[in-house]
């Protein structure tokens, strides 16, 4: 990310459209679902498609208990992995810089 920030920032956005068009193209959505989930029901399409919407984030930001079990979980094969500062490891300031910017808004009022 610190040596890329562009590609990152482009990522991110591209993240955030994908987003935002799966929030609003239900039938789109509902055809990619079906695709990758073949043997599933309409009910479980439908269930899925609405669920996996509600935890979707507009700004989709890391979180610190998400990412503090990540060192959590790696000290069973390194005890060091416990000493890990899970504040070290974020760095919201692109995600930041695209939310002020104006472009989440833009991408969901389309």
């Amino acid at each position: 990310m610190a040596k890329h920030p562009d590609l990152t920032e482009r990522f991110l956005k591209t993240m955030i459209e994908g987003i935002a068009e799966f929030k609003a193209n239900k039938e789109k959505s509902f055809a990619v679902l079906t695709k990758h989930m073949r043997s599933a029901s309409d009910a479980v399409l439908d269930e899925t498609y609405e669920q996996t919407k509600l935890g979707m984030e507009d700004v989709p930001t890391p979180s610190l208990d998400v990412i503090k079990t990540a060192p959590e979980i790696l000290s069973h094969q390194y005890p060091q992995g416990k000493q890990t500062d899970a504040n070290l490891i974020i760095d919201t300031s692109i995600m930041k810089r695209i939310e002020q910017s104006g472009f989440i808004q833009t991408v969901y009022k389309k």
